[in-house]
């Protein structure tokens, strides 16, 4: 399937991400940290119906293939191991759920209007972090 999310983004704001990071669990120097890191995240399609995320920043990066409406076990950049089930819903969203220890997280990965808006949810902490894609 070709979306609009495929190809490589740049973030360029987030808005309460160290909410969102206290809430699902991330320690104070981890929070510090990824509050001062810009990112580059690139989502492209691995055939198969399969979807890869490679996300890279100054501090920590991870580059993983997300089988799509499959359970896969993965740890988190917070070091944190969770159970993750990707699906599409459209063209134009990716959305996320992250299991354990009884708690839920979602991550949206959303293209609108040009951007790709990566919402983050977890207890009713919303987390909204713009990206812009890269030339």
């Amino acid at each position: 399937m070709a979306s609009p999310l495929f190809g490589k983004w740049k973030l360029e704001k987030s808005e309460n991400f160290d909410e969102y990071m206290k809430k699902v669990g991330v320690n104070i120097a981890l929070r510090k940290v990824g509050a001062m890191v810009s990112s580059t995240s690139e989502i492209t399609d691995e055939g198969g119906n399969k979807v890869r995320i490679n996300t890279q920043s100054t501090f920590k990066s991870t580059n993983r293939i997300f089988p799509i409406g499959e359970e896969i076990e993965e740890q988190r950049m917070d070091g944190q191991n969770v159970k993750t089930t990707t699906v599409w819903e459209g063209n134009n969203k990716l959305h996320q759920i992250q299991l354990w220890d009884n708690r839920k997280a979602v991550q949206d990965w959303i293209y609108e209007d040009g951007k790709l808006i990566l919402r983050l949810e977890c207890e009713g902490v919303v987390c909204t972090r713009i990206n812009t894609r890269c030339e």
